[in-house]
């Protein structure tokens, strides 16, 4: 092999990783990646939480965020992460939330009212979910599962006993429950 020969090839490589650099780039920029969703098959999973009445103890035992992931990740892409708060939230609960991937939306209103206002704009928005998934126990969450259904979006809530509302768990499509 002749050193111009072995030149060239240096050269194809260094245009080689130079193009895989940029394609990755490509392939992973938002647009490119909201594109893939709407075109794919796998379901678009936007996820409310109930703060206050999900993320406690249970048989000793802190429920958190991660479960929920774990729960719901065979079922689709997650597109929208929420938690919904009340105004006594602590500053170190909000990072833990916001380090989880989770956007943290605090209100000093009612918290029901609020959840019920956010998933309608999501409903509404130009990628639009198809699963939309409540983690609650509580059965005030009732009437916005069945006006997602009546949008025809699939219903999922995630819940855990003592206290899981049989009223949201006869409305939802699919019931999870944790800690069994």
């Amino acid at each position: 092999m002749k050193m111009s020969d072995l030149e060239e090839e240096e050269v194809t490589l260094e245009e080689q990783k130079l193009v895989e650099r940029i394609t990755n780039r490509i392939l992973n920029s938002s647009y490119i990646r909201n594109l893939r969703l709407r075109i794919s098959s796998e379901k678009k999973i936007a996820v409310f939480v109930d703060g206050p009445n999900f993320l406690r103890k249970v048989n000793n035992r802190q429920i958190k965020l991660d479960v929920i992931d774990e729960k719901i990740k065979h079922l689709g892409t997650t597109v929208l992460r929420k938690v919904f708060l009340n105004e006594y939230a602590s500053d170190s609960l909000i990072k833990a939330i916001t380090n989880s991937g989770y956007e943290p939306v605090v209100s000093p209103h009612d918290l029901y009212v609020i959840m019920s206002i956010e998933i309608i704009k999501t409903i509404e928005k130009r990628i639009r979910p198809d699963v939309i998934l409540i983690a609650s126990r509580h059965a005030k969450i009732s009437p916005i599962l069945l006006k997602i259904k009546e949008k025809g979006l699939e219903t999922i809530v995630i819940g855990f006993e003592p206290g899981f509302s049989v009223a949201i768990r006869k409305t939802a499509d699919i019931v999870l429950t944790i800690g069994q």
